[in-house]
């Protein structure tokens, strides 16, 4: 009688302890470890190896063996060609069993019986093939584990000490064990590849967020120059004319007022483009002769015709600039009438850009409650009822009254004429 006493092994407790192991270890090397021990222990083999794929060199090594002929980790390196790694890589109906899991002792059973192998020369020499290799491994069983269509690892079990052969309800044991370990293996590297996308989503996140810093640096900085250039053509326009300069910042803060009226949000680009077009929608005025400009008495047809160029003259000197375009537009567009009667394109109602629109009549109110050398201003009511007579001509009916509700407010606040 053998002196190895054989054991008694609830296979489905210990299928049902390692599954609780699956789930509580995150690590698989660590649940790698312990079927290995386990194995080596409960079923008293010479070794228990597992074959894992290492998926950068697309080769399998020796990730843990245990027993007293357990077998050195680096020392095996199975590439995808190997003819253990193709046996069960390779998918084949009549010998779909001995793929599943290969015995050395089936091995030899059916290559006693050349008589199978007579119509399938190929495989007997896999099967010689298979049998060297596990000789070399030491191993008796390989069971692979599969993920999907993936080969991911393979269990070698060595001689049992009682020489008694493995069980069927062993075999099945071996596979679902194999195959548990295999989702857990190829779950960590999910989780792995997880995590390193998201450290990489992470990194690109901190340089999305530092280019944004730097855009709005550059926005900020963009922004500054844009005043720095609108203050550098106010000034110009006010070494030509120094009523303009004090007209055009009236007209400024009367047409944001006139704008708010009308519900437009004043925030961001919107009004920083018509705060540039208030500026300097007479800086075409820079062109016009100080003869014609400065003239105390009625203009010429021909002088007229000077006047009225001041507003392509404005656009061209801002077209350069990529950021005024818009400004450059309003600043063409702000002497169109609401009728079509305007120039320079005779443009007409929801043709001429809003804040055109907004200029012409504050440009218009501020003109006439102005004094001038050739004139005295006039009163505040009587501007409004110049507005209100050209409105639907002249003007935008819409925002005269804007306008006039706008400088209401004003006034009531002041408590005193503007």
């Amino acid at each position: 009688m053998s002196i190895w006493k054989t054991r008694s092994l609830d296979y489905q407790t210990a299928l049902r302890d390692i599954a609780k192991s699956l789930v509580r270890l995150k690590r698989p090397e660590r649940l790698l470890k312990m079927i290995t021990r386990f194995l080596a222990r409960e079923l008293e083999v010479s070794s228990a190896a597992i074959l894992i794929l290492d998926p950068e060199k697309s080769r399998y090594t020796i990730f843990d063996s245990k027993g007293t002929q357990k077998l050195p980790r680096g020392l095996f390196r199975l590439d995808q060609d190997h003819p253990l790694i193709r046996w069960f890589q390779t998918k084949d109906k009549e010998t779909e069993n001995l793929r599943s899991c290969i015995e050395r002792s089936r091995i030899q059973s059916i290559l006693r019986k050349p008589a199978l192998l007579k119509a399938r020369p190929q495989l007997q020499k896999d099967l010689k093939e298979v049998d060297r290799v596990l000789i070399d491994l030491r191993a008796e069983m390989a069971i692979p584990g599969h993920f999907k269509d993936a080969l991911v690892g393979i269990l070698l079990l060595g001689k049992r000490f009682n020489r008694r052969p493995f069980s069927q309800t062993e075999i099945h044991f071996f596979q679902i064990l194999v195959h548990d370990a295999a989702i857990a293996v190829k779950t960590s590297e999910y989780h792995q590849d997880l995590i390193e996308r998201n450290i990489e989503l992470e990194a690109k996140k901190k340089e999305l967020e530092e280019r944004l810093r730097e855009i709005e640096h550059l926005r900020k900085k963009e922004q500054s120059t844009y005043y720095e250039i609108v203050k550098s053509l106010a000034e110009e326009v006010r070494a030509k004319d120094s009523y303009t300069f004090g007209h055009i910042h009236e007209v400024e803060k009367l047409g944001i007022m006139t704008a708010r009226e009308l519900g437009m949000e004043m925030n961001g680009k919107r009004k920083d483009i018509l705060s540039a077009g208030l500026l300097l929608h007479d800086v075409g005025k820079i062109g016009i002769p100080d003869n014609v400009l400065k003239k105390p008495a009625s203009l010429t047809p021909e002088e007229w015709k000077v006047m009225r160029s001041h507003v392509d003259k404005g656009a061209k000197i801002l077209e350069p600039l990529s950021d005024f375009k818009e400004v450059a537009e309003i600043v063409r567009c702000h002497h169109e009438n609401f009728d079509g009667s305007g120039y320079p394109r005779g443009l007409r109602g929801e043709q001429i850009p809003l804040e055109a629109r907004i200029v012409s009549v504050v440009d218009a109110f501020h003109a006439i409650v102005s004094t001038r050398c050739y004139r005295k201003g006039r009163s505040v009511e009587t501007a409004f009822d110049e507005l209100r007579r050209h409105a639907g001509t002249q003007f935008d009916p819409n925002v005269v009254e804007a306008f006039i509700r706008s400088m209401q407010k004003l006034l009531k606040q002041a408590g005193s004429p503007l």
